[in-house]
């Protein structure tokens, strides 16, 4: 975001946050809102899950949002970003999973609790003011201002979040994270699995490996991986594997050569729905390496440029000496560390207990417990799900 692009959007917000200030707060109203993808998925799901099974009465409102580039697209999202501020000033509840520029302009009102539950798992690579090379200008003045708590994954992860975010330590809560609640019930893992091999057929009876790296560089500079041949990989592995690659959500998927892979996903795919799918995950530093860790699968890291992210943006895991998996640095490294790709079974339980805790399952719950409570009156007194509204 340019700083011409700024002022006038954290203008235009101010103005009608000052206008929405004069009515009245709805305290009962919890907001889910999102700048990343056009679905409710991941951590915001995992809420939303849980809010409507222990507080059926209470109004849920979604604002999936991702940020548009080109003129059309960012008026557009201006716009959607009033709407935003609307909610953001007369709410009780506001719970954001990345940086969202209506809390961060201005201060919210003291009837309003806005909660960051971070996208990502884990402490693994350096992020927001907490970047080795720290974000530029306007974003490093108003980037995640104004938040009242941070949820984070486990007491390994608070000070981390809590330099990244520039939130007191005493603020940050590590009640875990939400979207690997789904890991501990296998009936639930099976079902999943069973639901991505229904829409992807040619996964069915063959050792899935998935490709799913993330990407490098910032903002419209994003771009992809480029260090894994996919046609090398497929041409190197037997006729029983199926290659899928998945690349991410904020990146154009024009970017990453398909060649190759057998099946190619849809970028904004939910990730733990196809790790659930997968017999052998290939990445480099996603944090989808926690997520992965509790189903107990071989893991490949594809780490040529190791040094230079160690650098920018940082890593807060030493890969040499803390991660779990193999370490390759090209096509050919991977395709021999899928074939005998096997689990370290106790590093892979130490690595879950340094890095999650040893109470998994239950993220949802304790959230809801710290910000909700049990169950009033007034959230039991419909009977029925809670009203969505959302940008689709």
């Amino acid at each position: 975001m340019g700083r011409i692009e700024y002022l006038l959007a954290s203008t235009v917000l101010r103005a009608v946050g000052i206008v929405f200030g004069w009515l009245p707060v709805r305290h009962e109203r919890i907001v889910l809102a999102t700048a990343r993808v056009p679905t409710l998925e991941g951590n915001l799901a995992a809420l939303h899950a849980t809010i409507v099974a222990r507080h059926p009465g209470r109004p849920i409102v979604l604002l999936l949002e991702p940020y548009s580039y080109g003129f059309v697209g960012k008026i557009g999202y201006l716009l959607r970003l009033i709407r935003g501020m609307y909610y953001l000033r007369t709410s009780g509840l506001f719970i954001v999973d990345n940086a969202y520029l209506p809390v961060h302009v201005a201060p919210h009102r003291a009837g309003t609790t806005v909660v960051q539950v971070w996208h990502a798992v884990g402490a693994l690579k350096r992020f927001g003011l907490d970047a080795r090379t720290p974000p530029a200008d306007p974003e490093r003045r108003f980037l995640h201002r104004h938040y009242d708590f941070v949820v984070c994954t486990a007491e390994r992860s608070r000070a981390p979040w809590s330099a990244a975010f520039g939130v007191p330590l005493g603020r940050v809560l590590p009640l875990g994270t939400p979207r690997t609640d789904t890991f501990a019930r296998p009936e639930t893992v099976a079902a999943i699995r069973e639901r991505v091999l229904a829409r992807h057929p040619r996964l069915r009876d063959r050792r899935v490996v998935l490709y799913a790296p993330t990407f490098r560089g910032r903002g419209a500079g994003k771009r992809a991986a480029g260090h894994l041949d996919g046609r090398a990989l497929r041409a190197a592995l037997p006729a029983d594997h199926v290659l899928v690659l998945k690349t991410h959500p904020n990146l154009d998927p024009s970017a990453t050569a398909t060649d190759g892979f057998d099946v190619v996903v849809d970028p904004t795919t939910e990730i733990n729905d196809l790790l659930m799918a997968a017999d052998v995950l290939v990445t480099d530093y996603s944090s989808s390496i926690f997520e992965w860790a509790l189903l107990h699968r071989p893991l490949v890291l594809l780490v040529p440029d190791l040094a230079d992210y160690e650098v920018d943006p940082g890593l807060y895991l030493d890969y040499r000496t803390e991660m779990i998996g193999a370490q390759v640095v090209d096509t050919v490294g991977v395709a021999e560390a899928v074939r005998v790709a096997e689990v370290d079974r106790p590093a892979w339980d130490a690595f879950i207990e340094r890095n999650i805790g040893p109470d998994v399952g239950h993220a949802s719950d304790r959230f809801v417990d710290r910000f909700l409570g049990p169950p009033t009156v007034a959230d039991d007194r419909s009977g029925t799900l809670p009203r969505d509204v959302s940008n689709q």
